[in-house]
């Protein structure tokens, strides 16, 4: 839930702002669903990154989400998307349950293509698992070269 924060010292739940409008005096006039509105100054130029659409997903998109070990081992964790959060920089995912981290390697979606945020299609999981732990070795081997 973004707040919008007012010079004025007030806090708006974007959650409830139906409408809004800058006025030429700088100001900007919410209109709440509650009914009322509220008139101040927001210390944001663009108010439209408070307000993002989020739409449901269709059943079937899980991504992949890697992370090595300290011993080399690869693990991989599958979460569902459940909906989509619709940016005007792209479309990103909201997972179910708990996690900090959004960074996921691949989508798979529901017809069993398996892509990545570069737009790489994969045949299957395990071709995309081969070709990431080959690079993220070369990573590895890099820095450990660097290092010496």
């Amino acid at each position: 839930m973004p707040t919008i924060a007012t010079k004025e010292g007030l806090n708006i739940n974007s959650e409830h702002v139906v409408q809004f409008a800058t006025l030429r005096n700088g100001q900007t006039r919410f209109l709440l669903s509650t009914g009322g509105e509220l008139t101040g100054e927001t210390y944001s130029d663009d108010l439209a990154d408070f307000f993002v659409p989020v739409i449901p997903a269709n059943p079937g998109f899980v991504a992949v989400f890697a992370e090595r070990w300290e011993d080399g081992q690869f693990t991989y964790k599958h979460r569902s998307v459940i909906a989509w959060r619709l940016c005007p920089a792209g479309n990103y995912p909201i997972f179910e349950g708990y996690g900090d981290a959004d960074d996921y390697q691949v989508m798979i979606d529901p017809a069993g293509g398996i892509f990545d945020s570069d737009h790489n299609v994969y045949a299957t999981v395990d071709e995309w698992k081969t070709e990431y732990e080959a690079e993220q070795n070369e990573i590895a081997a890099a820095r450990i070269a660097k290092a010496a």
